[in-house]
Formats: structure tokens, sequence, C-alpha cells
């Protein structure tokens, strides 16, 4: 067999292992997604997820290229993880894994990207094992 021969069917497998790893990074929750309209996300909001009371909340401004922290409030969670985009718009992969605070919260450090088109409108996607918690929000100019 020569190179070219393999190559091609071995590229094939590493870009369906690819889409494979991608689509579960990006599809953990079953499909019940909760949207919470928070009006101050800096004094936290609550909603129930399922049988899971959670309270989401930041610590500092929330503005672009500036980092802030996203604080979660919940019990019984193996997983947790936050990720941010736009309607209608991909903003690149942003996972970050909130993790125990020693206090009774999860907390990640967060910084967002520049809009290229300028908007400021966000949806904080939280997801709590196999659930999601989606809360829109705006950052400041």
């Amino acid at each position: 067999m020569t190179r070219g021969q393999w190559l091609a069917p071995v590229a094939i497998i590493f870009l369906i292992a690819g889409v494979v790893l991608l689509n579960h990074t990006y599809k953990q929750h079953d499909g019940a997604e909760v949207v919470l309209q928070c009006a101050d996300l800096r004094a936290g909001c609550r909603a129930m997820l399922g049988d899971r009371e959670v309270t989401v909340g930041v610590n500092g401004e929330l503005k672009l290229l500036k980092p802030f922290e996203v604080w979660v409030r919940v019990e019984g969670v193996q997983k947790l993880q936050a990720s941010f985009t736009m309607k209608g718009m991909d903003m690149g992969f942003n996972l970050y894994t909130l993790r125990p605070d020693g206090k009774g919260a999860y907390q990640a450090r967060i910084t967002l990207p520049i809009c290229v088109t300028g908007r400021h409108d966000w949806l904080l996607h939280l997801d709590l094992d196999e659930q999601r918690l989606t809360v829109p929000f705006v950052t400041e100019l």
C-alpha cells in the first residue's frame, strides 16, 4: 500500500473523530433547556432546573476583554460547564468548567471576546450534568 492509499482513510477517521468529539462537547444536555431572564446578574438570579434550584450570578463588570467571575449555587451536580454564544452567531470555542470554591458555590473566571459586528447581547449557557440553563445578558461598553 502506498503512502497516498493509506493517508486518505486515516484522515477520514480523524475527521470523523473530531466531529464526534465536537458534537459531544456542544450537545451534553438532554434538550430540555430553561431560559432564565435575569435583571441583575451581579445580584444573582434563581431558576428551577428540573428538581434542582440553581442560583447564578457574576462578580465584576460585564465588559468585553475584562475578566469577571461566573458563580453558580446548586446541589448534587457532577459536572458544571459554561459557554457563551450570541443568537445566530458563532463566537468560537469557549468552554469553561466551573470548580467548587469551598463556600458552597462553583465558579470560573471568564473573559469574553469582542464581537466584530459590535454586538453586546450574549447568551450564557450553563450545562449541569445533562440539563441546560441559558441566561441572556448584555455587556457594558
